[in-house]
Protein backbone atom coordinates (compact mmCIF):
# COMPACT_ATOMS: atom_id res chain seq x y z
CA UNK A 1 0.00 0.00 0.00
CA UNK A 2 0.76 3.61 -0.78
CA UNK A 3 2.21 5.43 1.98
CA UNK A 4 0.11 8.40 3.63
CA UNK A 5 2.24 11.17 1.71
CA UNK A 6 2.45 9.88 -1.64
CA UNK A 7 -1.85 8.86 -1.27
CA UNK A 8 -2.19 12.71 0.07
CA UNK A 9 0.37 14.62 -2.11
CA UNK A 10 -1.37 13.03 -5.63
CA UNK A 11 -4.72 13.76 -4.99
CA UNK A 12 -3.84 16.92 -3.32
CA UNK A 13 -2.27 17.71 -6.81
CA UNK A 14 -5.35 17.47 -9.00
CA UNK A 15 -7.30 19.21 -6.26
CA UNK A 16 -5.94 22.71 -5.66
CA UNK A 17 -8.68 24.49 -4.83
CA UNK A 18 -9.82 22.29 -2.21
CA UNK A 19 -7.44 22.90 0.25
CA UNK A 20 -5.98 25.36 2.31
CA UNK A 21 -2.01 25.51 4.80
CA UNK A 22 -3.90 23.86 7.09
CA UNK A 23 -7.31 21.98 7.55
CA UNK A 24 -9.87 22.84 9.99
CA UNK A 25 -11.12 20.86 13.22
CA UNK A 26 -14.27 20.31 14.42
CA UNK A 27 -16.22 17.48 17.12
CA UNK A 28 -19.42 16.05 16.56
CA UNK A 29 -21.21 17.16 20.09
CA UNK A 30 -23.82 15.05 21.31
CA UNK A 31 -27.25 16.45 22.14
CA UNK A 32 -27.68 14.00 25.96
CA UNK A 33 -26.26 13.74 28.95
CA UNK A 34 -23.94 11.13 29.90
CA UNK A 35 -24.71 8.40 31.70
CA UNK A 36 -28.50 9.33 32.00
CA UNK A 37 -29.33 9.98 29.06
CA UNK A 38 -31.49 12.92 29.50
CA UNK A 39 -31.03 15.90 27.09
CA UNK A 40 -29.29 18.64 27.40
CA UNK A 41 -29.92 22.17 28.36
CA UNK A 42 -28.62 25.34 27.52
CA UNK A 43 -26.05 25.35 30.72
CA UNK A 44 -24.80 21.55 29.47
CA UNK A 45 -23.84 22.77 25.83
CA UNK A 46 -21.93 26.13 27.52
CA UNK A 47 -19.74 23.71 29.42
CA UNK A 48 -18.91 21.17 26.46
CA UNK A 49 -17.97 24.58 24.35
CA UNK A 50 -16.19 25.74 26.91
CA UNK A 51 -14.22 22.60 26.52
CA UNK A 52 -14.10 22.40 23.46
CA UNK A 53 -13.15 25.93 22.75
CA UNK A 54 -9.46 25.21 23.77
CA UNK A 55 -8.94 23.42 20.26
CA UNK A 56 -11.91 24.35 18.25
CA UNK A 57 -14.83 26.55 17.64
CA UNK A 58 -16.54 24.19 15.18
CA UNK A 59 -19.31 21.22 15.84
CA UNK A 60 -21.92 19.39 14.34
CA UNK A 61 -24.85 17.91 15.82
CA UNK A 62 -26.93 15.46 13.54
CA UNK A 63 -30.78 16.78 13.94
CA UNK A 64 -32.17 20.34 15.21
CA UNK A 65 -35.50 18.83 16.38
CA UNK A 66 -34.73 15.94 19.08
CA UNK A 67 -33.95 16.69 22.47
CA UNK A 68 -35.28 20.27 21.72
CA UNK A 69 -31.61 20.77 20.24
CA UNK A 70 -31.94 24.15 18.05
CA UNK A 71 -33.28 25.87 20.32
CA UNK A 72 -31.16 24.55 23.40
CA UNK A 73 -27.86 24.99 21.46
CA UNK A 74 -27.76 28.01 19.39
CA UNK A 75 -28.18 30.26 22.72
CA UNK A 76 -24.76 28.48 24.00
CA UNK A 77 -23.19 28.93 20.09
CA UNK A 78 -23.57 32.35 20.45
CA UNK A 79 -22.38 33.08 23.26
CA UNK A 80 -19.27 30.80 22.96
CA UNK A 81 -18.59 32.08 19.33
CA UNK A 82 -18.88 29.06 17.95
CA UNK A 83 -19.93 28.32 14.09
CA UNK A 84 -22.22 24.93 14.03
CA UNK A 85 -23.05 22.02 11.33
CA UNK A 86 -26.74 21.49 11.76
CA UNK A 87 -28.41 18.14 10.67
CA UNK A 88 -31.59 17.37 9.76
CA UNK A 89 -32.47 14.18 9.44
CA UNK A 90 -34.36 13.37 6.84
CA UNK A 91 -36.51 10.01 7.39
CA UNK A 92 -39.15 9.04 8.44
CA UNK A 93 -41.68 11.38 6.67
CA UNK A 94 -42.86 13.13 10.27
CA UNK A 95 -39.21 13.17 11.43
CA UNK A 96 -38.15 15.04 8.77
CA UNK A 97 -41.27 17.36 8.68
CA UNK A 98 -40.27 18.02 12.59
CA UNK A 99 -36.49 18.81 11.18
CA UNK A 100 -37.69 21.41 8.31
CA UNK A 101 -40.70 23.06 11.46
CA UNK A 102 -37.36 23.57 14.08
CA UNK A 103 -35.65 25.22 11.09
CA UNK A 104 -38.58 27.76 9.93
CA UNK A 105 -39.09 28.72 13.72
CA UNK A 106 -35.14 29.25 14.98
CA UNK A 107 -33.38 29.88 11.92
CA UNK A 108 -36.08 33.89 12.52
CA UNK A 109 -34.84 33.95 15.99
CA UNK A 110 -30.97 32.96 16.45
CA UNK A 111 -30.18 33.92 12.59
CA UNK A 112 -27.73 32.37 10.03
CA UNK A 113 -24.44 34.24 11.48
CA UNK A 114 -23.84 30.97 13.78
CA UNK A 115 -24.83 28.56 11.32
CA UNK A 116 -21.46 27.22 9.45
CA UNK A 117 -23.78 24.84 7.02
CA UNK A 118 -26.45 22.26 7.19
CA UNK A 119 -26.10 18.87 6.48
CA UNK A 120 -29.16 16.52 5.15
CA UNK A 121 -28.96 13.41 6.59
CA UNK A 122 -25.73 10.97 7.83
CA UNK A 123 -24.62 7.43 6.77
CA UNK A 124 -28.51 7.14 4.80
CA UNK A 125 -26.80 5.91 2.12
CA UNK A 126 -24.72 3.40 3.70
CA UNK A 127 -27.23 2.39 5.15
CA UNK A 128 -29.86 1.92 2.11
CA UNK A 129 -32.36 4.15 4.08
CA UNK A 130 -32.85 6.40 0.57
CA UNK A 131 -30.86 6.33 -2.64
CA UNK A 132 -28.58 9.05 -4.51
CA UNK A 133 -31.71 10.71 -6.19
CA UNK A 134 -34.05 10.06 -2.59
CA UNK A 135 -31.49 12.14 -0.91
CA UNK A 136 -30.72 14.74 -3.12
CA UNK A 137 -34.32 15.45 -2.99
CA UNK A 138 -34.30 15.80 0.10
CA UNK A 139 -31.36 18.53 0.03
CA UNK A 140 -33.90 20.18 -2.19
CA UNK A 141 -36.46 20.74 0.26
CA UNK A 142 -34.05 21.83 2.62
CA UNK A 143 -32.91 24.46 0.47
CA UNK A 144 -36.21 25.72 -0.18
CA UNK A 145 -36.92 26.24 3.48
CA UNK A 146 -33.91 28.08 3.67
CA UNK A 147 -34.46 29.88 0.69
CA UNK A 148 -38.66 30.95 1.69
CA UNK A 149 -36.68 32.37 5.18
CA UNK A 150 -34.62 34.36 3.15
CA UNK A 151 -31.54 32.03 4.58
CA UNK A 152 -30.54 30.62 1.23
CA UNK A 153 -26.68 31.56 1.54
CA UNK A 154 -26.59 29.44 4.26
CA UNK A 155 -24.31 26.15 2.68
CA UNK A 156 -26.29 22.83 2.37
CA UNK A 157 -25.24 18.78 1.99
CA UNK A 158 -24.54 15.58 3.52
CA UNK A 159 -22.48 13.45 5.41
CA UNK A 160 -21.64 9.44 4.38
CA UNK A 161 -19.62 6.47 4.58
CA UNK A 162 -16.50 7.04 2.12
CA UNK A 163 -17.40 4.00 -0.29
CA UNK A 164 -20.75 5.22 -0.85
CA UNK A 165 -19.13 8.68 -2.08
CA UNK A 166 -16.54 7.05 -4.16
CA UNK A 167 -18.18 4.32 -5.78
CA UNK A 168 -21.18 6.51 -7.35
CA UNK A 169 -24.01 6.12 -5.09
CA UNK A 170 -24.22 9.15 -3.46
CA UNK A 171 -23.23 11.06 -6.85
CA UNK A 172 -27.20 12.76 -7.74
CA UNK A 173 -26.67 14.11 -3.83
CA UNK A 174 -22.80 15.46 -4.40
CA UNK A 175 -24.44 17.16 -7.39
CA UNK A 176 -26.63 18.87 -4.94
CA UNK A 177 -24.54 19.89 -2.35
CA UNK A 178 -22.27 23.09 -1.18
CA UNK A 179 -20.50 20.74 1.42
CA UNK A 180 -19.87 16.74 1.30
CA UNK A 181 -18.49 15.30 4.77
CA UNK A 182 -17.16 11.42 4.05
CA UNK A 183 -17.12 9.45 7.24
CA UNK A 184 -14.34 6.50 7.54
CA UNK A 185 -13.18 4.68 10.54
CA UNK A 186 -9.85 2.56 10.65
CA UNK A 187 -11.24 0.63 13.48
CA UNK A 188 -14.14 -0.55 11.87
CA UNK A 189 -12.21 -2.02 9.07
CA UNK A 190 -10.50 -4.24 11.69
CA UNK A 191 -7.04 -2.53 11.00
CA UNK A 192 -4.44 -2.59 13.12
CA UNK A 193 -3.46 0.57 14.79
CA UNK A 194 0.22 0.67 12.09
CA UNK A 195 -1.90 0.46 9.16
CA UNK A 196 -4.75 3.20 10.50
CA UNK A 197 -3.34 6.21 9.07
CA UNK A 198 -2.85 4.48 5.78
CA UNK A 199 -6.30 3.23 5.40
CA UNK A 200 -8.09 6.24 6.73
CA UNK A 201 -6.41 8.59 4.15
CA UNK A 202 -6.51 6.26 1.24
CA UNK A 203 -10.18 5.96 1.88
CA UNK A 204 -10.56 9.59 2.12
CA UNK A 205 -8.68 10.73 -0.77
CA UNK A 206 -11.00 8.30 -2.90
CA UNK A 207 -13.62 9.88 -1.42
CA UNK A 208 -12.31 13.12 -2.37
CA UNK A 209 -11.23 12.24 -5.67
CA UNK A 210 -14.76 11.19 -6.85
CA UNK A 211 -16.31 14.14 -5.18
CA UNK A 212 -14.31 16.76 -7.48
CA UNK A 213 -14.71 15.10 -10.40
CA UNK A 214 -18.32 14.72 -9.89
CA UNK A 215 -18.61 18.74 -8.76
CA UNK A 216 -16.20 19.44 -11.92
CA UNK A 217 -15.52 23.12 -11.25
CA UNK A 218 -18.30 23.54 -9.17
CA UNK A 219 -17.50 25.00 -5.83
CA UNK A 220 -17.81 22.85 -2.78
CA UNK A 221 -16.51 22.55 0.87
CA UNK A 222 -15.36 18.72 1.96
CA UNK A 223 -14.54 17.37 5.52
CA UNK A 224 -14.03 14.47 7.09
CA UNK A 225 -16.92 13.98 8.76
CA UNK A 226 -16.35 11.20 11.44
CA UNK A 227 -13.37 9.76 12.26
CA UNK A 228 -11.43 8.56 15.48
CA UNK A 229 -10.42 5.78 17.36
CA UNK A 230 -12.19 4.30 20.50
CA UNK A 231 -10.73 3.96 23.76
CA UNK A 232 -12.61 1.18 25.46
CA UNK A 233 -15.04 -1.54 24.14
CA UNK A 234 -14.20 -5.32 22.52
CA UNK A 235 -11.78 -5.44 19.50
CA UNK A 236 -12.89 -5.45 16.17
CA UNK A 237 -10.84 -8.07 13.66
CA UNK A 238 -7.21 -6.60 14.33
CA UNK A 239 -8.23 -2.76 15.47
CA UNK A 240 -7.92 -2.83 19.32
CA UNK A 241 -9.54 -0.06 21.23
CA UNK A 242 -7.45 1.43 24.03
CA UNK A 243 -5.96 4.89 25.01
CA UNK A 244 -2.43 3.89 23.54
CA UNK A 245 -4.21 3.32 20.46
CA UNK A 246 -6.30 6.33 20.35
CA UNK A 247 -3.17 8.81 21.04
CA UNK A 248 -1.21 7.41 18.67
CA UNK A 249 -5.03 7.87 15.44
CA UNK A 250 -5.26 11.21 17.01
CA UNK A 251 -1.26 12.32 16.09
CA UNK A 252 -0.80 10.39 12.72
CA UNK A 253 -4.39 10.38 11.39
CA UNK A 254 -5.76 13.37 12.61
CA UNK A 255 -2.86 15.81 13.06
CA UNK A 256 -1.42 14.39 10.54
CA UNK A 257 -4.33 14.50 8.02
CA UNK A 258 -5.02 17.98 8.63
CA UNK A 259 -1.29 18.91 8.02
CA UNK A 260 -2.69 18.38 3.91
CA UNK A 261 -4.82 20.93 4.56
CA UNK A 262 -7.92 18.51 4.94
CA UNK A 263 -10.84 19.48 7.45
CA UNK A 264 -11.63 17.33 9.99
CA UNK A 265 -14.96 16.42 12.37
CA UNK A 266 -13.85 14.09 15.12
CA UNK A 267 -16.19 11.79 16.48
CA UNK A 268 -16.78 12.97 19.10
CA UNK A 269 -16.23 15.35 21.59
CA UNK A 270 -17.61 13.59 25.49
CA UNK A 271 -18.06 9.62 26.07
CA UNK A 272 -21.36 8.95 26.01
CA UNK A 273 -22.60 6.07 28.22
CA UNK A 274 -25.85 6.14 27.88
CA UNK A 275 -25.51 4.43 24.80
CA UNK A 276 -27.03 1.39 25.21
CA UNK A 277 -24.60 -2.24 23.97
CA UNK A 278 -24.37 -3.68 20.31
CA UNK A 279 -23.42 -7.36 20.12
CA UNK A 280 -22.51 -7.49 23.52
CA UNK A 281 -19.89 -4.49 22.70
CA UNK A 282 -20.28 -1.49 24.57
CA UNK A 283 -17.16 0.68 22.14
CA UNK A 284 -19.86 3.23 21.34
CA UNK A 285 -19.34 4.88 24.69
CA UNK A 286 -15.78 5.41 24.23
CA UNK A 287 -15.33 7.39 21.16
CA UNK A 288 -14.79 10.87 23.23
CA UNK A 289 -11.27 12.95 23.60
CA UNK A 290 -12.71 14.34 26.67
CA UNK A 291 -14.00 12.07 29.38
CA UNK A 292 -17.20 13.06 31.49
CA UNK A 293 -16.04 14.79 33.43
CA UNK A 294 -14.58 16.51 30.61
CA UNK A 295 -10.97 15.68 30.86
CA UNK A 296 -8.82 14.95 28.00
CA UNK A 297 -8.11 11.22 27.78
CA UNK A 298 -4.67 12.01 25.92
CA UNK A 299 -2.36 14.67 24.08
CA UNK A 300 -4.52 16.94 22.07
CA UNK A 301 -2.24 19.21 20.86
CA UNK A 302 -1.24 18.44 17.40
Amino acid sequence: MASISVLVRTALFVLPSIVSAMGDLGFSLGVKRSPSGSCKDTDDYRKDLDTISSLSKTIRVYAVSDCSTMEMLMPAVKEKGFKVVLGVWPTDDDHFTAEKDALKKWIPKFGTDDIHSITVGSEHLYRKDLTGDQLADKIKDVRKVLKDLGADSVKIGFADAWNRLQDGTGDPAIKESDIILANAFSYWEGQKIENATARFSENIMKALTRTKSVKSSSPFDFWVGETNWPTGGKDFGDSVPSTDNARIYWRDAICGFRTWGINVFVFEAFDEHWKPLEKDNDVESHWGVWDLDHKPKYELTC
